[in-house]
């Protein structure tokens, strides 16, 4: 059966082709779930928070720090904002 899942862990190569791509912010969503783990869904140029949301400069510590594993937290980002912008 093929993986429906839309989402792929935050990684370097992702925040290098957002700066490339001109990307300034990453808004940090948090996903329902009821696993022991938290998901976190990047969203990039989003500079309009809603409730509870917040916004990152791409280069901010908190996003690089999100590149790092942590053992109660995913960062995911949305196959939809991983198009080629050529």
């Amino acid at each position: 059966m093929a993986n429906d899942n839309p989402y792929i862990l935050f990684n370097a190569q992702i925040h290098k082709d957002w700066k490339d791509n001109g990307v300034k912010y990453i808004k940090l969503v948090e996903l329902e779930s009821d696993l022991d783990i938290k998901f976190f869904e990047l969203v990039p140029d989003s500079e309009i928070p809603d409730a509870g949301e917040t916004i990152y400069p791409i280069d901010s510590e908190d996003i690089l720090e999100l590149l790092e594993p942590m053992k109660h937290a995913r960062f995911l980002v949305h196959e939809i904002y991983l198009e080629e912008e050529d």
